[in-house]
């Protein structure tokens, strides 16, 4: 398994919390809207900070220095990944306060990250992706392969985790 496999896992279960938060965001049924993404999101928030956790690992551990075009694509990540750090801030503060009556505010909000995180995914997939692999050597990419797949696998179960705890909590399954 390659280092890219872990990371396209990791991005389906990330793009598979998108999904049903964009299926959250167009409910009709405003209460339901609003408790659907409240919980989404504390996973999805969770699951953002694994996956950052896993790119960090694979690039910026990597002792294979980067080409111009590859230092680029990375340059471009961090600010991408900034903005979802600054759009998580926003949407925290509203989750403090969701109400059926002011999920608007939410609903667009959830779309707009779900919109970017679409972008960031196809943008590392399409031009990250292959300029890492370019320069990074054979030994480096074994190493991140074995070290990412473990990776993944801890994200997966703490994300799956996490999403039960945040059910129980909202059901008061305590």
């Amino acid at each position: 398994m390659s280092v890219f496999d872990s990371l396209s896992k990791e991005h389906a279960l990330l793009l598979r919390l998108v999904e049903r938060l964009e299926r959250a965001a167009a409910e009709r049924e405003d209460r339901r809207a609003a408790h659907e993404l409240r919980t989404i999101l504390l996973v999805l928030f969770k699951a953002l900070e694994a996956h950052q956790t896993l790119e960090h690992l694979v690039y910026d551990e990597s002792p294979d220095l980067p080409t111009p075009a590859a230092y680029r694509e990375l340059a471009e990540v961090e600010r991408q990944h900034k903005a979802v750090a600054d759009m998580r801030e926003e949407v925290a503060s509203l989750l403090n306060t969701i109400t059926p009556e002011g999920g608007a505010a939410v609903r667009e909000l959830s779309l707009r990250l779900g919109a970017l995180l679409r972008r960031l995914i196809d943008e590392e997939e399409r031009k990250l992706w292959p300029r890492f692999n370019a320069y990074a050597c054979r030994s480096t990419l074994n190493r991140l392969a074995r070290q990412a797949r473990e990776q993944f696998r801890a994200m997966e179960t703490e994300v799956n985790r996490y999403w039960a705890e945040v059910e129980a909590y909202d059901s008061g399954g305590r």
